[in-house]
C-alpha cells in the first residue's frame, strides 16, 4: 500500500511539473512575432539649372529623379527634359543638374548612357577605347561619374561635360 501511495504521488508531483513547465513555455509558444520596421534616414538632394526652385531638398530614402523635381516645382520651359532620366534614382548629397535647351539647334548633347560607340567616338578627348569603356560603366546618375571610367580625368570631363548628357 506504501508503494501505491508512493506511485500515486510520484505521478501527481510528475503531472504538476509538467503542467508547470506547459504554463511557463505556453508564453513562448503563443507568441508572434512583431512586425519588423526598418526606418531609412531621410536623404539631402541638390537640384540646379532649369527648374522653378533650384535648392536642396529632403527626400525619402529610395527617391527618384521625378521625386525631386517635383520637389522643386518642374521643369522650367526652357528646360532640356529629354537629357534628364526621370526614373534614377538618387542619393545622399547628388546633385542633378538640369540643363537649358541649346539655342543652336545643330548642336545636341550625346547621352553617355545610351549613345553607341561611334557617337561617343564624337566627342573630344574619346577614341575607341575610351567609348567602349563609357558603354561598359554605364549607367550613370550623374555626368561627375564618368570620372570613374580609367582615361577620363578632371580636364577631359570638363570638355566633355557641355557636350554629354545622361
Amino acid at each position: 500500500m506504501a508503494d501505491l501511495r508512493s506511485d500515486r504521488l510520484t505521478q501527481v508531483l510528475v503531472l504538476a511539473c509538467l503542467l508547470l513547465g506547459a504554463a511557463a513555455l505556453l508564453p513562448r509558444v503563443l507568441a508572434r512575432p512583431g512586425r519588423v520596421v526598418v526606418e531609412q534616414p531621410g536623404i539631402l538632394v541638390s537640384v540646379e539649372g532649369q527648374v522653378e526652385r533650384p535648392g536642396v531638398y529632403q527626400l525619402e530614402f529610395g527617391a527618384r529623379v521625378a521625386d525631386l523635381l517635383e520637389a522643386a516645382g518642374g521643369f522650367l520651359p526652357a528646360a532640356a527634359r529629354g537629357l534628364v532620366a526621370l526614373a534614377a534614382p538618387v542619393t545622399d548629397g547628388q546633385v542633378v543638374q538640369v540643363p537649358a535647351l541649346s539655342s543652336d539647334t545643330g548642336s545636341r548633347r550625346v547621352s553617355v548612357n545610351s549613345a553607341p560607340a561611334d557617337l561617343l567616338q564624337s566627342l573630344p578627348g574619346v577614341g575607341p577605347a575610351i567609348a567602349q569603356r563609357i558603354i561598359e560603366n554605364r549607367p550613370y546618375s550623374r555626368i561627375d561619374d564618368l570620372l570613374n571610367v580609367p582615361g577620363i580625368g578632371p580636364r577631359t570631363l570638363e570638355r566633355l561635360r557641355p557636350q554629354v548628357g545622361l
